[in-house]
This record gives structure tokens, sequence and C-alpha cells, in this order.
């Protein structure tokens, strides 16, 4: 694979939710129901990254929900709600015995986000 459109690992993420959310193929990262429903009725983007680049975030994200389900979560919410993180916080709270807060989506969020920023770095210089 080529050089990726850029080198900012928090848009490539958007993008690739942008690229979900259409519905175009089905992401592996989450194939979850709350996301289902949602996609039929989200406005269709113009997408910025290439289907090939989006299946790479997508199998990132998938990796990363094998190793820590709670942050892939919160990754893929985070970037579904347009980076509310109240919102994430709404939703995992939901799924955990315990009430998450802002602050650890936060962590949550960066922590994944810098996860996919590791591999993607790591697959540039193999």
């Amino acid at each position: 694979m080529g050089q990726l459109v850029s080198n900012n690992t928090g848009w490539l993420l958007s993008q690739w939710a942008k690229w979900a959310k259409q519905g175009s193929c089905s992401p592996v990262g989450f194939t979850s129901p709350m996301f289902q429903d949602v996609l039929s009725e989200v406005k269709k983007p113009d997408l910025l990254i290439s289907e090939e680049e989006a299946m790479l975030i997508d199998s990132i994200i998938a990796k990363l929900k094998t190793r820590d389900r709670e942050m892939a979560k919160a990754l893929v919410v985070f970037y579904f709600s347009d980076g509310n993180a109240s919102h994430v916080a709404r939703v995992l709270s939901a799924d955990a015995e315990q009430k998450i807060n802002r602050k650890r989506v936060d962590v949550l969020v960066k922590a994944g986000t810098a996860w996919v920023d590791a591999v993607l770095f790591i697959r540039e210089v193999a």
C-alpha cells in the first residue's frame, strides 16, 4: 500500500467513521445493531480517503477490539458521534457495571488513537 492521505490519525479515524457510516462496505471494527440503526439515516458525505485506506483503518480497529474491547468501543463511538465524549461516556456506562466519566473517555480515546497511530507507523516503516 502506498502513503496514506494524511499522517493525522485523528483525521483518518474521522474519515473512517464517515466511510463506515456510508455502509459501502461492512466495517469489521464494530458491527453493532446500535450503528446499523444510525446508518440508514446518515447523509452521505464525500469521502477524502480511499476504500483501501478505510479498510486498513477498519482492520486496525478490529485488532484493537481483540486487545482492548473498551478502548476500541470508546474510539468507535467517539468518531461515530463526531467527537462527543459525553455521549461516549453514556454509551460505555450503559454497558459497564460502573459509571464511566468523561475523563476516562478522554484517556481511552487518546490511548486508542495513539495505538492506531503506532500500528500505522509500524506498517509505514516495515
